[in-house]
């Protein structure tokens, strides 16, 4: 009876052993299945890039590197050929041709990081970046070669921008200061067009209105024709005899105040005789006469110029102008008194003064019977004042007074510098 127990017992142990491995065997041929299907999966992705990785609107997925690099060329290409922007200006029309950017980009650095999305050390995590991959997207960052903008938009302001015209000022045949009008200019405003274009390069993809509209700027005269109406009254004249001059002096003289004559100068502006009369030179249609260079008087070019600049020196002393800048002779002059010379030397000694009024001020030279004048002119109110310039010579100094009048009374007496006489 025992035995027979014993022996049912042992039967039932061996079936429940059958049974698990049976078990057992199912599970392991279960997971070599799968991990032949895991195998199988990753080795079909093993130099392709994982499933829905993109790059701009590319699903690079199942893509070798070469084709995943081919395919965003292929597509920027399509997108570049097919989208130019049309700049509206003016009534004109100018084309930016983007496939003429020389695009530059970094394919191969979105690719590989296309690529490593999803690959692991750990087998499952693998299998199931493929098998249950999230959506990953990346752009490709482009750099363009923006000369062709540059050159377009030059062309564009050249094609439509035009120049301010300032208001001038002239003597007419009946001796009336005239004034002719200034008028607006026109420019392209180059930067913000650039930039305008650069955004549009920048959101080709995505922007479907490839279209710039542009205006033009309005640009202002600097010399406007109600600020020379202002010009009046002669504030200043003054004149000097070159009576004894030969004829190349004289030829100097004229040359030099004709570059002066016309000058204008608007509130704030500086002359400077050098600049207005230039280098003087023999190309410039100046000639051989004498000079003063040190304590001698000698041949060179130009001489005779420094009684023009001493002449509108003296014209400029006689207003309420400042000279920032003058030069005594080393010897006197016989033209002007002592100590009220203004030497000049290209590149070397220069005459200039600021026009420290509110008003503009014009500037008339004229040669005459071997005479030259230079009359100043602006606002009558300037002529409330009057000034006399004193010149008091003690031993070999001089010292130069500036005596100021209004209403015909001296209201001042300013000191201005002291000069040895030679």
């Amino acid at each position: 009876m025992s035995l027979n127990i014993m022996s049912k017992a042992s039967k039932k142990r061996k079936k429940r052993l059958r049974r698990t491995l049976i078990i057992v065997g199912l599970i392991v041929s279960l997971l070599g299945i799968q991990l032949i299907i895991m195998f199988s999966t990753i080795s079909k992705y093993n130099l392709k890039i994982y499933p829905e990785v993109w790059v701009e609107n590319i699903n690079l997925g199942g893509m070798t590197k070469a084709e995943a690099k081919n395919a965003i060329i292929k597509n920027r290409n399509n997108i570049i050929a097919k989208k130019d922007i049309t700049i509206n200006l003016n009534n004109k029309q100018y084309i930016v041709h983007t496939s003429q950017l020389d695009i530059k980009h970094d394919y191969n650095a979105v690719i590989d990081k296309s690529y490593d999305i999803g690959r692991k050390e750990n087998l499952f995590k693998n299998y199931f970046a493929i098998a249950s991959p999230d959506h990953q997207n990346f752009d490709v960052k482009y750099t363009y070669n923006y000369d062709i903008v540059d050159t377009l938009i030059k062309n564009i302001a050249k094609d439509n921008n035009k120049n301010a015209t300032d208001a001038t000022i002239y003597r007419n045949n009946s001796g009336n200061l005239l004034v002719t009008e200034d008028k607006y200019g026109l420019s392209v405003d180059s930067d913000s067009l650039k930039k305008a274009i650069v955004n549009k390069v920048n959101n080709i993809e995505k922007d479907q209105n490839l279209v710039i509209q542009s205006k033009l700027k309005k640009v202002e005269p600097k010399i406007k024709a109600n600020d020379l109406k202002s010009i009046n009254a002669q504030i200043s004249s003054v004149t000097t005899n070159f009576r004894n001059s030969n004829e190349n002096r004289s030829e100097n003289i004229r040359v030099s105040s004709s570059a002066i004559n016309g000058k204008l100068l608007m509130p704030g502006d500086i002359f400077s005789f050098n600049d207005v009369v230039g280098d003087r030179t023999v190309e410039r249609g100046y000639k051989t006469s004498k000079e003063i260079i040190g304590d001698k008087y000698v041949d060179g070019i130009g001489g005779g110029v420094c009684q023009v600049s001493t002449t509108l020196y003296n014209a400029v002393l006689r207003t309420n102008l400042t000279s920032i800048e003058r030069y005594p002779h080393t010897k006197h002059s016989s033209y002007i008194g002592s100590g009220l010379d203004a030497t000049v030397a290209y590149k070397y000694l220069d005459y200039r003064f600021k026009n420290t009024n509110s008003y503009p001020i014009y500037i008339e030279s004229t040669v005459h019977n071997k005479n030259v004048t230079f009359s100043i002119y602006s606002n009558s109110i300037l002529n409330d004042k009057k000034y006399e310039i004193v010149n008091e010579v003690v031993g070999k100094r001089v010292t130069v007074f500036k005596i100021t009048y209004k209403n015909g009374h001296q209201v001042s007496k300013t000191f201005l510098y002291t000069d040895k006489v030679s």
